[in-house]
């Protein structure tokens, strides 16, 4: 029975970890869309973008593969939980732009 509880604190700590990436990813992600509005695209700012994309991607392979050494059905958990999180902040994002976009034109049309 300690093996059973075992995987489950396995699995529960790499979604908890895989939550956190997931935030934290878009976060920066985010800060890095900002930061190519403020740039105005310049090819310098575009080339850091990718190469932290790149550097970030391959950060969570390295995750994926130290949950899949501890307990397989966490690596699984974990895929599936970046996933979702990564969805839901792209929704609430979306839901957030569209809203500010639409106060912006609400507010054009009333001059």
């Amino acid at each position: 029975m300690p093996s059973e509880t075992m995987k489950l604190i396995w699995i529960a700590f790499w979604v908890l970890v895989a939550v956190g990436w997931s935030v934290l990813s878009f976060r920066w992600l985010q800060k890095n869309v900002s930061q190519i509005n403020g740039a105005g695209g310049k090819k310098g700012a575009l080339q850091k973008i990718v190469l932290r994309r790149v550097f970030l991607l391959t950060l969570i392979g390295v995750l994926l593969f130290l949950a899949l050494k501890t307990e397989p059905a966490a690596a699984v958990a974990m895929a599936l939980t970046v996933t979702a999180a990564t969805w839901i902040q792209v929704w609430l994002y979306h839901k957030q732009t569209s809203a500010a976009t639409s106060l912006k034109e609400n507010n054009l049309g009333s001059n």
